[in-house]
């Protein structure tokens, strides 16, 4: 039997042994919290998790048994957490609430599969947005709209659909970029989308765009006003001069395809839907290789190039026109974009419609007030409308091959009836100006280095005038009639990280036909020209020092066949950083241009459109060739924008025909060359909502022509002093814009005193005195914008904006010129003609974007 002592040893072994096991059992289900576990995880497996650290901060769990493996761990976290544990592969692990309102998603590259981190992913309307951790991994609520955007330094940017992903995790592949990342001096220069690159070029990006003061609709040729150099004398779309050179001098182009119209309202507006613009590049020296034509500069409109997968669009109205867009995808590989505008007149003639109609009609048939020689008058009316449309396909063929198709159609359409007061008897004349333009584009991606790109187009233009005349019955029919085929072929090489190499062909074949036939006497005159080109160009960029250093060299060869003509034209843009926000800047081209205008009489067209599109021929028509050079100094720090540029820019091959001389040279047929040569300076100052800027050029531009008398004299455009000063304010949704505009005046030709007129053989002639040497006033103007958005919705916003060019309605004189008429007499005289800028012109503009 045993003893009390013996029973007491008993328990007291018993109460250790019991102290001891629940020790080792407390030490077994131990409490943790899983984000304390997960480095402890990560170790022990050599795994990656991927989570939302908020998400598993508070969950406290029994930490698992160390000996278990891990497909054993993961299940016992499954069984034991409110979360899922996902093996993606050996080593990531995605971690999602079980009752979560979140999707994942996994990006990759799409050749290597290496996982993308830092990804920026983007929901629609940007309303939320996140990054991809280092597992490539990204959450997003499914809440949130249809689509997300997905973007990666060096990739394409990509848009899918949030069906897309699931809770495990769907990958997503980016394709890499072959082409180097535009190099960007200032993110904002003067307001928002607006950007300077270190290759010397312009570039404005359309999506959530700034303002610009007097615009309602974000025009885009107006915004390219907006830079030093480029300016426009009689403040027209259709007359754009890039530092002292003509409007045939720009090479104009639509997803990079040549335009031979470029406005509405023969000028006044735009002829390329903003809606559908979304990034333009111009070049006004150190032009890429890739880009013929164009001596004095290029102009690169491209359209939206990303399918999207959901429906988006827009639809609005102004005092001028109405005008709509969609993106409408079809399938995930396959969508298609439309748009149109059309002027609104032949429903409501806004005070607006009248005032541009005043401005562009003036000094034409349109206004003049006929008479026969009895006295008997004519009354006169007419009507005018405009429309674009345009339409794009988009297939993505696969992650590496995607096929373009784009149209594009212009329209301008006057219709002027004359009618004899007398006799009621009428004839009507008209018109039009047509544009049709078309491509097909294929783009394949080898490898994440090589990239080519094939493009075939047509661009047509057709510029038709049939002029009755009412007392004489005469009937004149003037045509222009453009009509450009080609192919591209583009290739690029990623090098290295320091080193892109770009190459290409370019053949193109240009036929210009010009016709003008009258009745009465008879007479018909038919001219067509044929002229093929083959181009080849090179283009190196390099980097060599962390970007501190930019060069792009390359060379172009034209060879014009039917002129039997090869030129080379090398091409230099250097930009090199020197610390403290300053960098220097040096560009260089050589180019040449085939295609340019004629004016012949001021009456031609009905006396709206004057010019008409000529070929060179080496004869009366040469081939322009231009060199130029610049050297610029940059200052970019602290939000503070300053750069000072010098340029030298010569000209040959010029004629008095499409120089547009309205003096003793109008009818002389002489070629020539000008020289221009200025300074342009530029003073931006930002804030996050503010920007003011202070831009500024000098010129002197000076013709120089042989066989004339004087040989030289001040260039037509020659206007020796350019200012504007700009201020934009941006708060919430509600933008405002007040720039101001000053230019010294155009130089123009004054008749002798007391000789103004002269007769030879019966007919008068005016006598002038020396080219150019007078100058009109200057050019004083106010514009004033404003606009507001209001997020009606998720899916819908809608945009007002209002506007007044010359807000104090100042009359600026854009051009003089002189014509003989008689008095009431009948005795001969010289008349002055002036032309005048629009005055007062307010605008409004309300839209739907959905």
């Amino acid at each position: 039997m045993p003893t009390r002592a013996s029973k007491c040893n008993l328990k007291l072994i018993l109460l250790v042994c019991f102290f001891c096991c629940s020790s080792l059992i407390a030490q077994t289900t131990k409490k943790t919290t899983l984000l304390a576990l997960i480095p402890t995880l990560e170790t022990t497996y050599n795994i990656r998790f991927s989570f939302d650290s908020n998400a598993l901060s508070e969950i406290e769990i029994t930490t698992p048994p160390t000996q278990k493996t891990l497909a054993e761990t993961l299940s016992h976290l499954n069984n034991t957490t409110p979360f899922t544990f996902t093996q993606i592969d050996e080593r990531y692990i995605t971690i999602v609430s079980k009752a979560s309102l979140f999707f994942c998603g996994k990006i990759t590259d799409a050749y290597n599969n290496a996982t993308l981190e830092g990804a920026t992913i983007e929901a629609t309307l940007q309303r939320f947005s996140t990054v991809t951790n280092a597992e490539g991994i990204f959450f997003i609520s499914k809440n949130e709209p249809q689509q997300i955007t997905i973007r990666h330094l060096g990739y394409q940017t990509r848009t899918v659909p949030v069906s897309q992903l699931s809770t495990n995790c769907a990958t997503i592949t980016l394709t890499p970029v072959v082409s180097s990342l535009e190099q960007v001096l200032l993110h904002t220069y003067f307001t928002k989308g607006i950007r300077k690159q270190q290759n010397g070029a312009f570039k404005i990006n359309t999506d959530n765009f700034g303002l610009l003061p007097g615009q309602v609709d974000g025009d885009v040729l107006q915004i390219a006003q907006a830079f030093p150099g480029v300016e426009s004398v009689d403040e027209t779309i259709s007359n754009i001069n890039i530092r002292g050179g003509t409007h045939a001098e720009t090479n104009i182009l639509w997803d990079d395809i040549k335009m031979y119209q470029s406005g509405h309202f023969f000028g006044l507006i735009s002829a390329f839907n903003p809606d559908i613009t979304k990034k333009v590049t111009v070049f006004k020296n150190g032009t890429h290789p890739r880009y013929g034509e164009g001596v004095s500069g290029v102009i690169d409109m491209r359209s939206e190039n990303e399918n999207t997968t959901a429906f988006s669009g827009g639809a609005g109205f102004n005092l001028i026109n109405a005008h709509a867009f969609a993106e409408i995808p079809i399938t995930s590989n396959f969508g298609i974009q439309v748009s149109g505008r059309r002027s609104i007149n032949d429903f409501i003639e806004s005070p607006v419609f009248g005032i541009y109609e005043d401005r562009i009609f003036q000094d034409s048939e349109i206004t003049a007030i006929a008479t026969d020689d009895n006295g008997t008058e004519v009354a006169s009316e007419y009507d005018f409308t405009f429309y674009d449309f345009s339409t794009k396909l988009l297939w993505d063929i696969s992650e590496k091959s995607n096929i373009r198709i784009n149209f594009l159609t212009i329209d301008n359409e006057l219709e002027f009836t004359e009618t004899l007061n007398a006799s009621a008897s009428s004839e009507t004349s008209n018109l039009q100006q047509r544009s049709l333009v078309g491509g097909l584009s294929w783009e394949y991606q080898w490898n994440s280095k090589v990239k080519t790109q094939l493009l075939g187009y047509a661009s047509y233009y057709k510029l038709n005038a049939i002029n009755e005349e009412i007392f004489t019955t005469q009937k004149l029919l003037q045509e222009n009639e453009i009509l450009e085929t080609g192919v591209k072929v583009d290739a690029t090489w990623n090098l290295s990280e320091k080193i892109e190499i770009q190459g290409g062909y370019h053949f193109s074949e240009v036929g210009i036909a010009n016709t003008q036939d009258i009745n009465l006497p008879r007479f018909r005159s038919y001219d067509k020209n044929v002229l093929q080109t083959h181009s080849a160009f090179g283009n190196l960029h390099f980097t060599p020092n962390n970007e501190k250093t930019s060069i792009h060299t390359g060379i172009r060869v034209n060879h014009f066949t039917e002129l039997k003509t090869t030129l080379v034209e090398p091409r230099l843009s250097v930009h090199q950083s020197l610390g403290n926000g300053f960098a220097v800047e040096a560009l260089g081209e050589f180019k040449s241009q085939s295609t340019t205008h004629r004016i012949d009489f001021e009456s031609d067209f009905l006396g709206v459109e004057k010019r008409r599109w000529v070929l060179a021929d080496n004869e009366g028509v040469p081939i322009i060739k231009s060199k130029q050079v610049s050297f610029g100094l940059v200052y970019n720090k602290s939000n503070w924008f300053v750069n000072l540029e010098g340029f030298y820019k010569f000209v040959e091959g010029i004629t008095t025909a499409n120089q547009g001389f309205q003096n003793q040279f109008q009818f002389t047929r002489s070629t020539g060359e000008y020289a221009a040569k200025g300074l342009e300076f530029v003073l931006n100052k930002k804030t996050k909502s503010y920007s003011t800027w202070l831009s500024y050029m000098l010129l002197k531009n000076d013709y120089s022509f042989d066989a004339l008398s004087p040989s030289e004299f001040p260039n037509n455009l020659d206007i020796r002093h350019t200012a504007t000063l700009a201020n934009t304010l941006a708060f919430n949704k509600f933008k405002l814009a007040l720039g101001i505009n000053w230019h010294s005046g155009k130089p123009y030709t004054v008749p002798m005193t007391n000789e103004e007129i002269a007769i030879t053989d019966g007919i008068p002639s005016i006598q002038y005195d020396l080219p150019n040497q007078e100058r009109l006033s200057s050019y004083f103007r106010v514009n004033l914008s404003a606009e507001h958005i209001w997020n009606l919705s998720g899916k819908l916003d809608a945009k007002i904006n209002f506007a007044l060019l010359n807000v104090f309605n100042t009359k600026n004189t854009l051009n003089i010129r002189y014509a003989i008429d008689t008095d009431k007499n009948g005795t001969l005289r010289v008349n002055q003609i002036e032309e005048i800028s629009l005055g007062l012109t307010p605008n409004f503009s309300a839209q739907l974007l959905f």
